[in-house]
């Protein structure tokens, strides 16, 4: 009896608490399941903060990027007369890389506007977060524009990609007259080709680096060598008029608001202006590129005052060099003709040539996808609506952000010797605009792009004269008659690197 009576008590009391034990345990994974989708909401919500900073967002893995993050590009404009071939129809015959250089400490002028921001707000100091008092900023005028480790390291990273990409499941070994590795006169590009080949080739110390001359740089720096477009629009401000527009609009008003209040200075008389919040958004993003840090300047920012500002910095690099006005884009024809010159080359069989990699600035690389049409020309207007500004299809933080990277590819196939390019746009797959396919006939390209490649005129475009031209225009003119005649180093490619 005792014993039965003990299991018959036994038996009730699991009874009772299994319903308890399983409320528990269900209550547990409730939380543990709302606490994943909370960090998995936090990483996705950081990742896309991550990705607003214009030109000085860092690179990111766009090859398998959400609909919402395409380049966008300009539509077919006829439709194909041949059949493409599928990739394992092809044999990769040469390479030829256009990037941006990587991650680099602020400049100069970022960093004195930052050090004036907080000596202005010295004076304050008690009232300012607590990580604000007796802060001195991690870097100085000493390291301006160089090239840092994070930069460094995502050359590295593209090399060895792009290496694997080719095929190649080792390191090449370099030959001069195999490949050209060539950079601009700022240190931060060569120290950029020397990142990318470090992991490239396996014998990196012995490749020989082109640096084009600061003066003379027609290729890489087209920008400098153009006196119109220093005059017309770099030098010009009302070439910015709708930057500047923005910045003295409500929205920016109510950021240097938010700002204030964000730095505990509500009932304080000190008054910020957009270059002071453009500092702190700065400062921002040079945490996140170069130390993975958003808990200082970062949390001044709301999501609001992150997206205008990356509005912000679109609309000045849209007017400065993109779509903005036609000289920004169309100087760039000097490097898009020694690109195809060089295929041309490797055709004819008078080249070995397997490899091109050129590293530059975002006034190289933006100017050039914007030619190809990545990237919307539609304007970006001071008045657009939240809207227009969310749909844009002009983004610099997909289009050029640190390393940002055109690779032209040259295929032959492998029953017909027909050949094709593939232009992969910071890595990603992406249809040719104006072909509307991946993978293109070369001659294709060459009758879609022939003005710029056999008719437009550097030296004449970018002539300095009284009478003004039409930069306002966002059809190409196909009226021109100079004839260019800047001399391509692809006709002696081997002369000048042997």
């Amino acid at each position: 009896m005792i014993t039965l009576s003990i299991r018959y008590v036994n038996n009730h009391l699991l009874r009772a608490l299994v319903p308890l034990v399983l409320i528990v345990i269900g209550s547990s994974l409730f939380l543990m399941d709302n606490l994943n989708t909370s960090r998995v909401s936090q990483v996705s919500q950081k990742l896309k903060y991550e990705r607003m900073f214009a030109t000085k967002t860092k690179y990111w893995d766009q090859r398998n990027a959400n609909k919402d993050d395409v380049l966008s590009t300009f539509p077919a404009i006829a439709n194909l007369t041949y059949r493409v071939p599928l990739r394992s129809e092809l044999i990769l015959i040469q390479t030829q890389i256009v990037a941006r250089h990587g991650i680099r400490y602020p400049t100069g002028e970022n960093i004195r506007e930052m050090e004036l921001l907080l000596r202005r707000l010295k004076p304050f100091e008690n009232l300012l977060p607590t990580w604000m008092q007796n802060f001195t900023l991690p870097y100085n005028l000493s390291v301006e524009g160089e090239l840092a480790e994070a930069g460094e390291r995502e050359l590295r990273d593209l090399g060895a990609r792009s290496l694997a990409r080719n095929g190649h499941e080792r390191p090449q070994m370099y030959s001069k007259k195999k490949y050209r590795v060539a950079h601009t006169y700022v240190t931060r590009t060569r120290d950029s080709a020397i990142a990318f080949a470090s992991s490239f080739f396996a014998n990196a110390e012995v490749v020989k680096y082109i640096e084009y001359p600061q003066n003379k740089d027609v290729l890489l720096r087209f920008f400098d060598q153009c006196a119109r477009y220093q005059r017309e629009v770099k030098t010009n401000q009302t070439a910015q008029e709708q930057r500047y527009m923005y910045q003295r609009s409500s929205v920016m008003t109510n950021n240097a608001q938010w700002l204030k209040r964000a730095l505990g200075l509500k009932n304080e008389k000190v008054v910020f202006s957009a270059e002071d919040v453009k500092s702190v958004q700065s400062a921002c993003a040079f945490d996140i590129a170069l130390y993975h840090h958003e808990h200082h300047w970062c949390a001044l920012l709301s999501e609001t005052l992150v997206h205008s500002l990356d509005y912000l910095d679109d609309i000045e690099q849209f007017y400065w060099i993109g779509g903005g006005y036609k000289i920004n884009y169309e100087m760039s024809a000097v490097l898009l003709r020694e690109i195809f010159a060089t295929m041309e080359v490797k055709i004819r069989g008078d080249s070995a040539f397997l490899g091109s990699f050129f590293f530059a600035h975002a006034e190289t690389t933006l100017p050039l996808m914007t030619l190809l049409g990545y990237g919307d020309r539609s304007l970006l207007l001071s008045n657009a609506t939240d809207v227009e500004i969310a749909s844009r299809g002009f983004r610099t933080s997909i289009l050029s952000p640190f390393a940002a990277n055109l690779e032209f590819r040259l295929f032959k196939t492998k029953s017909t010797s027909e050949f094709f390019v593939q232009i992969l746009v910071n890595e990603k797959e992406i249809p040719i605009p104006g072909c509307g396919r991946v993978f293109c006939k070369l001659s294709k390209l060459q009758h879609l792009w022939r003005y710029y490649l056999k008719t437009y005129d550097f030296r004449a475009d970018c002539l300095l004269s009284t009478k003004l031209h039409s930069n306002s225009e966002y059809v190409n003119d196909f009226c021109y008659i100079f004839q260019f005649d800047f001399v391509s180093l692809a006709t002696t490619v081997d002369n000048s690197i042997s």
